[in-house]
């Protein structure tokens, strides 16, 4: 074979090559282009499905805070999308209303939401309490058989746990409750602190005869209190800061007689320095508050 057909064969070869990686290269550059086309479709589709909620919230939300209308959501506009919703009933006094909502990405994508006999309360007219009516705190210590009156409130982990209890009818009747908040104040510093877990009570106790073994003067016993183990809340507790937990599904089941109301219990989740609250003997600015904020249903 001569030098210039040698030199054809290699040229071919080194042609049919590039070719074939010109071919794959077109192949993945269209897959590529029709997986990113069939992501962009389904980030639309979710967006606007995300939208169609927001219609729901803000449709439920201005009909509460303006005191039990009826009001539609206009074409609200929001980055690529926009969304609004209608209120078929046009029920003046209605406590519950129907929402039709719709979102819309780039004009194309458009997701709906039906939702059906919506439950209203009267944002405009909110009752913010702090609760007093029949309240009791305890601290049962496994290596105490009595509660001292006097005493903080003190936590010390799988040995000492501190009891709490509001009655319900300090809440105004007919009401739906919008949040609860459980505030305890330190006595002294709390230091490092610890995580510290509020969990909904399951007997009845008397403070004044309870113990880590007994819940009152009775013939019932209990190892640290009787508590269902799942807790209501948890929330970090350390030095001086006031400490917060949620308990509003608490105190809403509670008041709805969903739960039995005999009260919670708090503790240290695992190993940590003893904790410490003042009690209700406290001035009114540190002894413990259970705030719970509610609303009259439309």
């Amino acid at each position: 074979m001569t030098l210039s057909r040698q030199r054809g064969a290699v040229l071919l070869m080194v042609s049919l090559l590039l070719a074939t990686i010109a071919a794959l290269a077109f192949g993945m550059n269209r897959a590529a282009s029709v997986e990113a086309r069939s992501v962009r479709v389904d980030y639309e589709r979710r967006a606007a499905g995300y939208l169609a909620e927001a219609a729901v919230a803000n449709a439920k939300w201005i009909n509460q805070v303006s005191g039990c209308t009826t009001q539609p959501v206009p074409d609200t506009p929001l980055g690529a999308g926009r969304f609004s919703a209608s209120v078929p009933w046009q029920n003046k006094s209605a406590k519950m209303i129907d929402i039709a909502a719709t979102g819309a990405v780039n004009g194309s994508t458009v997701q709906t939401l039906q939702r059906n006999k919506v439950e209203l309360s009267n944002l405009s007219q909110i009752d913010s309490i702090k609760l007093t009516n029949n309240a009791m705190d305890a601290t049962i210590d496994y290596a105490r058989q009595d509660d001292d009156d006097d005493a903080p409130l003190s936590l010390v982990f799988q040995n000492s746990h501190a009891l709490l209890y509001w009655a319900m009818s300090d809440i105004r009747g007919n009401s739906r409750i919008l949040s609860a908040t459980l505030t305890l104040t330190p006595y002294g510093s709390n230091g490092t602190g610890g995580a510290v877990a509020v969990h909904r009570l399951t007997t009845r106790w008397d403070d004044d005869d309870v113990s880590w073994s007994r819940p009152d003067d009775g013939a019932a016993r209990w190892n640290g209190g009787d508590y269902v183990e799942q807790a209501s809340a948890t929330a970090g507790v350390a030095g001086y800061a006031a400490a917060e937990w949620n308990v509003t599904d608490l105190v809403a089941g509670w008041y709805s007689n969903q739960l039995p109301n005999h009260g919670m219990l708090l503790r240290l989740t695992g190993p940590a320095p003893t904790v410490r609250f003042h009690n209700g003997e406290a001035s009114s600015s540190r002894r413990p508050t259970l705030l719970v904020v509610s609303a009259r249903p439309c």
